[in-house]
């Protein structure tokens, strides 16, 4: 008996479109100041390590509402963009050492999601987009919500969302 919505389904492997060139896999980490941020993380360098990957890191920052002034607006990103890098720096270090490959490093300006929906657009290495759930009763937080209710067709590869409720046992038994 067959199933009609895996008939055309093709099994057999690949032909490689690159001359057998091995492509590489990059898992993309959005950073912030969220719990789930290091169950994301913790996944992704654990999948990097299991395919030989790597990790992506991208910190978006939101611009400044306040610009009336242009110093004061001007300031305001440059304290911004500091305190990115160094949030960055602290992430890489720890990712360097979990998974043994130094991340790319993404700082971006603007609006979140259309931020990140243009760096997976331009960056062919990206393979998926790793996004770490809240554990609250409060929902799993806005870009969750935001990619599995809006956005997830507007993407070139697929998101996996990391529960923030697990445990780092869980995480390296599933990867």
């Amino acid at each position: 008996m067959s199933d009609p919505r895996f008939e055309e389904m093709n099994c057999e492997p690949p032909t490689p479109k690159d001359g057998g060139k091995k492509k590489e896999f990059t898992f993309l980490c959005v950073v912030d100041d969220s719990d789930e941020l290091s169950r994301a993380v913790r996944f992704s360098c654990r999948r990097a390590q299991r395919v030989g990957g790597r990790v992506a890191l991208v910190y978006v920052i939101q611009p400044a509402e306040f610009q009336h002034w242009m110093a004061v607006g001007d300031l305001m990103r440059e304290e911004a963009r500091e305190e990115a890098e160094q949030l960055m720096s602290v992430i890489a270090e720890s990712v360097t050492r979990c998974s043994g490959m130094t991340p790319a490093i993404y700082i971006r300006e603007g609006n979140t999601t259309e931020e990140l929906i243009e760096l997976i657009d331009e960056e062919d290495s990206i393979s998926l987009l790793v996004l770490g759930a809240a554990a609250g009763d409060d929902g799993p937080g806005p870009l969750v919500s935001y990619f599995m209710e809006k956005a997830g067709g507007k993407l070139r590869v697929p998101i996996t969302v990391v529960p923030g409720s697990l445990s780092n046992e869980e995480i390296d038994s599933i990867t």
